[in-house]
Order: C-alpha cells, then structure tokens, then sequence
C-alpha cells in the first residue's frame, strides 16, 4: 500500500486526462463541494475530480493506485442525512460521476434499464414517458434529481420496493483498475439476453458492490415496474396506542401476500410538514395497490376489513381524485405513480420557515436546513417496534428535539425505518444538539439490540468497530480488490 501520497502529482496527470475544467483544486471550490446539510466538516480534500467515460473512470483509478492518492466517488452527491459528499476521512479526491449520465438502454419487455450513475430519478422517469413505456420507476422520496444508481448502491428504499433488489447486475471499476460486469452480462456479446436472470453462474458479486468501498460502479442494470390495469394509493390512519397492532396487521397482510409492496407508514411530525393541514393522526400508512382491476378490488375489500379496526381512516386514490387533492396527497400519489416529485423536500423546507429562502430546491446542501438521519432495520413485530419507537422519542427529548419518523415494512418479517432530526446550520448551538442527538440515538439503539441498514459518516466508525470478524472479512475482500486502498478508504469499513 502506498504510505505516501503525491497530490501533485496525481493532479497533474489527472489534469492532463480530464482537462483543466474537470478538475478543482483550489480551496474556494473545494469547500463549497463539501458544505452539507449535515454540517459535517472540514474536511482536507485533495481535488474534485469529474470524468465523463468509463474509460477516464479507469485511468483515474489507475492513477490513484499509482500516486497513493485515494478517491471518493459519488454519483450526485445528494446522500442527504448521511453526509453529501464528505468522505469520511481526509486526504482523498472527490471522484464526482454526474457527467456519467447515459441511459444505454431499455428493455420493455423484460423491464429495465441499463443506466449511469448520474442518472437522475427525473431523467429516467422522463424517458420512460416521452416514449410512451408501460414502465414505472420504484422512485424514492429524495430529489428528482438526485441518482437511480446512487442510491441503489447504498441501499435506499423506493416506494415499491427496497432499491437494492432492483440491481441485476453492476458494471464496477475494481480498485485495482480492471473492469468487471457481474452476472451473465461479463464481456461474453455471444448470449440471448444477459439480465433475465441475475444471479448467473458462480458467486454472486452484485452484493460486493453495494454499500462497499472495493471499486466505482460506473453502471448497474435497474429493475423497472410494469405499469398494470388498475392502481390505487392505500392510506390508513391509526393513533398511537394502536402502533404494535398496526405493525403486526400489516406484517400479516404481506404474508398472505394481499400487500406487495412497501408500506410507508410515517408520524405526524412527518406527515405535517408536507401537508396544507394543520392537523394529522399521529400515524399514517401509506402504500400503493396494483394488479389487475378484479385484484385491486379484491384487495380494496380485504385492507379495508383489516385496517378499519385499528380506529382509523381507510382510504383509497385514484388518479381522478387528485384534482384539488391537499399538496401531501397528491404527492404521495405521484411517487407511487413511479414519478418523482419534491413533497418530501418541501415538506423540509417547512420545518424551519417556509423555504422562501431557498435559491434552488434540489440543492439541499446550500441551505440553512440541517437534516440527520438515523436507519435502525427493524423485525416487523408490533412490540419491538413499539420500543424502538419509544426509545427514539426519549432520546430526542433529552435534546429537545422532535423526531420525522417513518416506519417502512418491506416484507412479513422486517421493517427500515428513517430517524430524522431538523436543526438551522447556521446556528451552532443547535448543530452541536443535533450532532449530540444522533450519537446518542445510534448508541442506544445499537446497546438495546437494534441494528443499521444504512449510516452516516460521523457514527460510521461507531458501527464498523463492532462486530468485528464481519469487517475482518470485508477487510480481506478489500485487500483483494482494492490492494492500495485507494476507493473510499472507511466508506463502510473500519478507518
């Protein structure tokens, strides 16, 4: 491993492949890459690097290696919560993949696209739609233009399903500079069709590659949904002492497979600030229903029967409804529509003013709006989840601060839940409370038996120091296919 890096001269020959515009070094731009909505920071950056081919992502990587100048890539930089675009230690380039932004292609029939890691949530729903596709995107609640791929390979959720069962296959620079696709795609042009089934023969890699620092995934083959006859949004209503048995019924309706796909079910705090409404249900479940139009009937009649009960409205939408419909509905809607739209980022914008303030919404990071996330993975039992919940809004009081909750069952058995606290960065006494608050949700969720699907990079070292032989062995994965240690160096590993 190289112990002594040479930036200068790793940005010379990087200048000379990507040409002056595509590279920064100077502090001014620098700094302003790493402002985020996190106020994590500082942080020592060599330079930001923006390549715009596969074959400029390998060369730089091969650079790396060859001046010991690590990198740190993302796709459009908006992992908002979790920290933006700051690496989690100093000394490395920012590799920015935005420029790589092909959609190479399409297939309707097998449903999915084969796309770039600058690939907005906006772009691919766009193209769906101007060609007149029977393809829906399994969008997320973040930006428009925030990243398909990013996001995947980080394990986000979408509003049908977790992103990460979308992937059928990654195509990932290695840290060592090679080339490499997974599955059947691999560089055999003699095959039928390489993405009908992804785990091809042997080991399966795809999982390598997610929530990883072994290499950059310059493409990924993404699942899309095929649009049906008949759709309906879900939402459901319940109060707080209902919560255990609002879990369990829904965990119960995935296993007799009425429910298939991801129930978002979010507290008043959250649902508020996307609303014109004043007032909320302390709980409101939400999920999309959709198959053929006898399916959706059906089902209509059975969620209505096990939902009612637990003191609550149940209420279906349709498309026609939307005309008039509160902002927080229509939304909601729109996503489960597979279109993504911005009721989630308005709704932060209301959590400190109005966001009259805000110059562009979709720039999170150049605001005052400070956001942290906490991502405990959760068993879908009533119960548990009714502890957790109680342990989050304990923790948080001892800071003062209420938390947006959103409690996300994705099958009969688990449940992803988003922990997110609001504070004004440019107040620093409430930076400090916030950055406290999270600390201390991460370590008493974790001392109480509560695990993490996803994690920032202030409590990243807190996670990667338990368990141990877990990160030994993706330890020796990293020796492997990243001998130099020149991608991501503590990006979900230990530092």
């Amino acid at each position: 491993m190289t112990t002594t890096p040479d930036h200068a001269r790793a940005i010379g020959q990087w200048r000379d492949l990507l040409g002056d515009d595509a590279v920064t070094s100077d502090q001014d731009g620098l700094d302003a890459l790493l402002r985020n909505t996190t106020a994590y920071g500082p942080r020592s950056i060599v330079a930001a690097l923006r390549p715009d081919s596969v074959d400029d992502v390998i060369t730089v990587v091969r650079i790396a290696r060859e001046t010991g100048v690590p990198l740190y890539p993302y796709s459009t930089g908006k992992n908002w919560g979790l920290g933006s675009r700051v690496p989690p230690r100093d000394g490395c380039a920012l590799l920015d993949l935005g420029k790589l932004n092909r959609i190479r292609e399409v297939n309707e029939k097998h449903h999915y696209a084969i796309i770039e890691p600058g690939v907005t949530q906006q772009q691919l729903g766009e193209y769906l739609r101007e060609r007149g596709l029977r393809l829906l995107l399994n969008v997320t609640g973040s930006s428009p233009k925030s990243s398909v791929l990013g996001n995947a390979i980080e394990r986000g959720t979408g509003f049908r399903n977790h992103r990460t069962e979308d992937v059928r296959g990654v195509e990932v620079v290695l840290g060592t500079g090679d080339l490499v696709r997974t599955g059947y795609w691999g560089n055999d042009d003699n095959i039928r069709e390489a993405h009908h089934y992804k785990y091809g023969m042997g080991p399966y890699l795809d999982g390598l590659f997610t929530q990883s620092n072994y290499g950059v995934v310059t493409s990924a083959v993404v699942n899309l949904v095929p649009a049906q006859e008949a759709m309906r949004m879900l939402m459901f209503t319940f109060p707080d002492p209902r919560l255990a048995d609002a879990i369990d019924t829904v965990s119960g309706l995935f296993r007799d497979r009425t429910l298939r796909s991801i129930v978002h079910v979010f507290n008043d705090k959250r649902i508020l600030t996307m609303s014109a409404s004043t007032e909320s249900a302390t709980w409101t479940g939400v999920t999309a229903i959709d198959g053929s139009a006898a399916y959706v009937a059906f089902a209509r009649e059975e969620l209505t029967a096990a939902l009612a009960p637990l003191g609550g409205a149940v209420t279906f939408f349709s498309q026609e409804d939307m005309a008039g419909a509160d902002p927080m509905v229509d939304g909601m809607f729109r996503v489960h529509s597979g279109e993504s739209n911005s009721v989630f980022m308005n709704g932060l914008y209301q959590t400190l003013g109005d966001g009259s303030d805000v110059a562009d919404p979709d720039d999170l990071d150049a605001t005052r709006y400070g956001m942290l996330a906490c991502m405990p993975f959760l068993p879908a039992d009533g119960p548990v989840v009714t502890e957790a919940v109680e342990l989050v809004e304990k923790v948080c009081a001892q800071y003062d601060l209420v938390p947006a909750i959103a409690l996300n069952p994705v099958d009969a058995n688990a449940l992803e839940s988003v922990i997110n606290v609001y504070f004004d960065t440019t107040d620093a006494a409430q930076v400090r409370n916030a950055h406290a608050c999270s600390a201390a949700l991460h370590r008493a969720l974790y001392e109480d038996g509560f695990r993490f699907y996803r994690v920032d990079i202030a409590n990243m070292a807190y996670l990667t120091g338990q368990d141990t032989p877990v990160w030994a062995a993706g330890e020796l994965l990293k020796n492997a296919l990243d001998p130099d240690h020149v991608i991501a160096p503590g990006r979900y590993g230990r530092l």
